[in-house]
Order: C-alpha cells, then sequence, then structure tokens
C-alpha cells in the first residue's frame, strides 16, 4: 500500500481493477457489484429511511410548507378517526 495516499486508495483502485477484469471476462454481475462499491463510496446510491421511532422531529427544523403539510395530514387522521372508522 506505500504507493497509495491511504488504504482507502488502495481499496478504491482494487475495487476498479476488480471492474476492468470482470467487465473484460463479461462477468457483469462482479462487474456491476464493483461500480456499486465505487458509487457508494462517491456518496451515491444514498436511501432513505424513514426515522425509527426513538428519533425526535425538531418542529423548529421545519419549513413552513413542511409545517402545514404535517398540520393538514394531522387534521386528516383526526378526521377520520372521528368518523369511528378507525379505533387504533
Amino acid at each position: 500500500m506505500g504507493r497509495y495516499k491511504s488504504p482507502v486508495d488502495a481499496i478504491l483502485k482494487d475495487i476498479e481493477d476488480i471492474f476492468e477484469q470482470a467487465l473484460a471476462k463479461a462477468n457483469f454481475s462482479v462487474a456491476l457489484k464493483a461500480k456499486e462499491l465505487l458509487g457508494r463510496e462517491q456518496g451515491l446510491f444514498l436511501t432513505k429511511r424513514p426515522p425509527s421511532k426513538k428519533e425526535t422531529i425538531n418542529l423548529a427544523d421545519l419549513s413552513e410548507e413542511d409545517l402545514l403539510q404535517l398540520i393538514q395530514q394531522l387534521e386528516s387522521k383526526l378526521n377520520f378517526e372521528r368518523s369511528g372508522k378507525n379505533f387504533n
């Protein structure tokens, strides 16, 4: 690893080499996985996950548009529950 700036650089170079070799041998699943790993390192393919029940949302951090949407959702849910259609 002496010729690389960091261990991360060495790993990325290895993955790039694996990609090239896999592509040359038409091993597309390995090539795709190598590209996926390289993309993830660059911050691509982020998945959004809903907040867990332990996380709290600070209303001060929400935009006015987000707050209005949240109010509409709450009003809709309350109206639905008041109509007797939902007992949860």
